[in-house]
C-alpha cells in the first residue's frame, strides 16, 4: 500500500510539473506577443506623427489649403517616413502593422472645403487601436490634431469631414469618434468599443488642421 501510496504521488507531481510548464509556456508566449504589440503600437506613434508633420510642413505657405491632397500626391511629394516604406514584399507606404495607408483632404468648416486633412491607418490590432486613440500629442492636440476615430474594419480617409475644430465631443453623436483633447481621457469602455476587432482589421483614422 505504502508503495503505491508513493507511486501515486509521483504521479500527482508529474501531471502538476507538467501543468505548471504548459502555463509557463502560455505565459511567456502572452507576454512575447504583448512586446511585439507594444513595439509595433510605438512605432505607429512615431509614424503618424512625422507623417502628419512632414504633410503640414509641405503645406506650410499655402495658408491653411491642402488642395486635393491624397496617398498619390504624398508619395509624388515624398512625404512618408522612410519607416513606411520599401517593407518587404509592398510597393506602397504602409504602416508598422503592415496595413494600408490612406490620406484625403477634409473641411476644416463649411466654407472651407480643403482646409484639413485626414490619415487613416488599418490593419490595426485592436490593442493598438485602442492605444492610438488615447495618444497623447501635446500641445499639438490643442491646434493641429482635430479629431481621431476607431473603427473595427478597414475604413479609409473620409468619415471626419464634418468633425469641425470647434465641436466639442457632446456635439458627435458616433460612440466610435473622439474630438482630440477629449480622446486621451475617454471611458475604456468607449475606447474598447470604437476598437472591437477579433483580427488586425481595426483602422484608426486622424484628422488635421
Amino acid at each position: 500500500m505504502a508503495e503505491e501510496k508513493k507511486s501515486d504521488i509521483r504521479v500527482i507531481f508529474k501531471i502538476g510539473a507538467f501543468l505548471a510548464c504548459i502555463m509557463l509556456g502560455w505565459l511567456g508566449l502572452r507576454s512575447y506577443r504583448l512586446s511585439v504589440e507594444k513595439l509595433k503600437t510605438n512605432a505607429c506613434i512615431e509614424e503618424i506623427f512625422n507623417l502628419s508633420n512632414n504633410i503640414r510642413d509641405a503645406y506650410a505657405n499655402q495658408r491653411g489649403d491642402y488642395g486635393e491632397i491624397d496617398y498619390k500626391t504624398v508619395e509624388k511629394l515624398r512625404l512618408f517616413p522612410k519607416s513606411m516604406l520599401n517593407k518587404e514584399g509592398t510597393r506602397e507606404a504602409t504602416n508598422a502593422y503592415f496595413g494600408g495607408v490612406d490620406i484625403y483632404y477634409s473641411f476644416i468648416d463649411e466654407n472651407r472645403r480643403k482646409g484639413a486633412f485626414e490619415i487613416s491607418f488599418q490593419g490595426l490590432s485592436s490593442f493598438a487601436c485602442e492605444n492610438l486613440i488615447k495618444m497623447d500629442w501635446g500641445d499639438q492636440a490643442n491646434g493641429m490634431v482635430i479629431a481621431v476615430a476607431g473603427y473595427n474594419r478597414a475604413t479609409p480617409a473620409g468619415p471626419l469631414e464634418y468633425i469641425y475644430p470647434y465641436m466639442e465631443q457632446s456635439d458627435v453623436k458616433q460612440r466610435n469618434i473622439f474630438i482630440a483633447k477629449y480622446a486621451k481621457n475617454a471611458s475604456s469602455d468607449k475606447i474598447k468599443n470604437a476598437c472591437a476587432c477579433d483580427d488586425d482589421v481595426c483602422t484608426v483614422l486622424w484628422k488635421f488642421r
